[in-house]
């Protein structure tokens, strides 16, 4: 049991280092981020999507038609914004469950990197240790993606911040952006680059009322706003989980597990009293050199007998 926990608490210390840190672990993985690396690529990839539709501002003049059709003009309702939150959400839905999945692929890399690792004085315990740690990383794992999936849930409920900055943010993007769309429709100009988001073909909105495209405009413009708190808060409860996770996998599943695995279905002490090949193998060649050395013995009494004998006559 002592050695068994030793190698726990070794294990436990060398995969919270090298969960910090870039590890490689073969030629197919040698570009294998860190996990610090990792979130900053996932915070990436979630922000290139932040891009305006090539036709500006289609969606939500749509969206405000049909809403209008059944509310008081002017009145904007709760489920025209919460409709196109929903929209946004689902559209980078995967990217939470895709960088789970390859984090989780790294971690476990790790894991069987450290258990070969401690695990070479005692071979005989890696196949019991290797099923322990696979289970503890599957079962996190199902848990972290479940967790993703009700945080993707939970944008799509409703929308809420504490941020301050959001109306300041709401008005300057409304200030920024507003004269280069109004300057576009009076030049006739086809399409517009809208700074940080992209090119857009605003063409269609030449026949558009005014105060359509001003509500729709507003309507734009405050959900790029709240989409930048979105995207920030996914990064950080990403971040916030995975961190979470790590540490409960590795200070409290991993070593009952493991003690478990080891110790009661795997035979443990059984198998730690077994003489491992290495050993067994080296024992029978000593055992070997031990015989031939006391047959060489023996023949060199023979030897120094008959030399005696003959030195006599």
């Amino acid at each position: 049991m002592w050695n068994s926990s030793v190698h726990v608490c070794k294990y436990k210390g060398k995969v919270c280092k090298l969960s910090n840190e870039e590890v490689t672990l073969s030629s197919e993985n040698r570009r294998c981020l860190g996990l610090v690396e990792m979130v900053d690529e996932f915070s990436k990839q979630l922000h290139r999507s932040d891009k305006f539709d090539e036709n500006f501002l289609v969606e939500e003049m749509r969206v405000l038609k049909e809403a209008n059709g059944i509310q008081l003009p002017n009145f904007l309702p709760h489920y025209v914004f919460l409709y196109l939150l929903q929209r946004r959400v689902g559209s980078v839905s995967d990217m939470p469950i895709n960088f789970v999945n390859k984090v989780w692929g790294y971690l476990e890399g790790i894991c069987v990197k450290v258990l070969i690792e401690h695990c070479g004085n005692h071979r005989q315990l890696l196949s019991s240790m290797r099923k322990a740690a696979q289970s503890v990383m599957s079962k996190m794992k199902d848990k972290f993606l479940k967790r993703a999936s009700e945080m993707i849930e939970m944008e799509k409920i409703t929308y809420y911040t504490c941020d301050l900055n959001f109306v300041v943010s709401w008005n300057q993007l409304k200030t920024s952006h507003y004269d280069w769309l109004l300057q576009a429709i009076t030049n006739r100009t086809q399409v517009v680059n809208m700074k940080d988001y992209g090119y857009v073909k605003v063409s269609h909105l030449f026949s558009v009322p005014a105060d359509v495209s001003d509500q729709a405009f507003d309507l734009k413009m405050r959900m790029a706003a709240y989409w930048k708190i979105v995207l920030k808060r996914m990064v950080d409860w990403m971040a916030l989980q995975l961190r979470s996770m790590i540490q409960k996998a590795v200070n409290k599943e991993m070593e009952k597990a493991i003690v478990t695995e080891v110790m009661v279905h795997g035979g443990g002490i059984e198998k730690m009293l077994e003489e491992p090949p290495s050993v067994a193998k080296n024992r029978e060649r000593l055992q070997k050199s031990i015989a031939l050395l006391q047959e060489s013995k023996e023949t060199m009494e023979l030897a120094m007998d008959d030399i005696r004998i003959t030195a006599a006559e």
